[in-house]
């Protein structure tokens, strides 16, 4: 199996986590704000990804719901003469 070349959102939130948990003193406050920040921007970034699916999904039906529809009626013959 290939080795994935990226970090997906779930681990990269964990390491995020641990930054801003860390009681060792090896990162800062502003190296703590900076990954709550940014765990927040991720949390947003997964909430789109996981409603874009269902958006997608509700609008579907409207539109097969158009392709099933007959075509329009020609006009009565009668109308067109006038």
């Amino acid at each position: 199996m290939r080795k994935k070349k990226h970090l997906t959102i779930d681990e990269k939130r964990d390491w995020l986590a641990c930054v801003f948990r860390d009681t060792s003193g090896e990162y800062s406050q502003a190296d703590k704000f900076k990954a709550m920040a940014e765990d927040t921007r991720l949390a947003m970034l997964q909430d789109e990804q996981q409603d874009a699916p269902q958006a997608a999904a509700s609008a579907l039906p409207e539109l097969s719901l158009l392709s099933h529809l007959p075509p329009p009626l020609a006009p009565p013959a009668d109308a067109e003469k006038s």
